[in-house]
């Protein structure tokens, strides 16, 4: 059954790359959608429910599909032809959306968290709203979000599983591949099964170091909703 084990892990570069691209700047993404939605205007707290209700209420499939072949359509109609484009790049945006749809609450929950008079205080010392967000708020917010934050990096590496469905030969395309020549599903399965567990024991590992260096109370994981899955 574990023969097929380091064939299947050369694959794994495909899985972290597309976990690494799709976290950072989706990440980068939240905290600026967070941002905008606490200091936003109506129609910024508008849009900004929109994107969050399309991202958290329907199948990540969905939304893979919806970009991988619906926005080629849109931009054909308009003359633009993206065709060249290879399919890993769609995969990108839309797994850096769904993590910005997802991180963005959770940061957001942080910044509730955070003492008011902290931002009053950069406040009489003069710095501007963009430099207490950068030096002082979300500094804070994202080391209180960190347990929930790593349960959306386990998510995000759980759901590049799917990607084969557009082409990109990733851990479970090469499983798949390797199954048609010797018709061993079953335990080539199992094998990308152990692989995942592996990578996603390691992130939970991770993520409490992470926790138990910044001293991140129970208290708070409660607020904020962030137990490790």
């Amino acid at each position: 059954m574990l023969a097929s084990l380091p064939k299947l892990a050369g694959y794994l570069s495909v899985t972290l790359f597309v976990t690494l691209l799709s976290v950072v700047p989706g990440l980068i993404l939240a905290a600026l959608l967070a941002v905008w939605k606490d200091q936003g205007s109506r129609i910024v707290s508008g849009g900004y429910r929109i994107f969050i209700s399309f991202i958290r209420s329907t199948p990540f499939i969905v939304q893979l599909f919806v970009v991988y072949f619906g926005v080629p359509q849109l931009l054909s109609g308009a003359g633009v032809d993206v065709s060249d484009l290879p399919p890993l790049l769609f995969v990108l945006v839309i797994f850096a959306l769904h993590v910005a749809g997802y991180g963005a609450e959770i940061l957001r929950g942080s910044l509730a968290a955070i003492q008011p008079g902290e931002k009053e205080a950069a406040a009489s010392l003069g710095m501007t709203d963009a430099q207490i967000y950068r030096r002082i708020v979300l500094p804070q917010a994202f080391v209180l979000s960190i347990p929930p934050l790593v349960n959306e990096v386990i998510s995000t590496l759980k759901g590049t599983a799917l990607i084969f469905n557009v082409g990109i030969v990733d851990v479970m395309r090469q499983a798949e591949l390797m199954g048609g020549n010797s018709q061993r599903y079953l335990e080539l399965y199992v094998d990308v099964a152990i692989l995942y567990g592996a990578m996603i024991f390691a992130l939970t590992l991770l993520g409490r170091a992470l926790e138990h260096h910044f001293r991140i109370s129970e208290d708070t994981l409660t607020v904020i909703g962030g137990e490790y899955e």
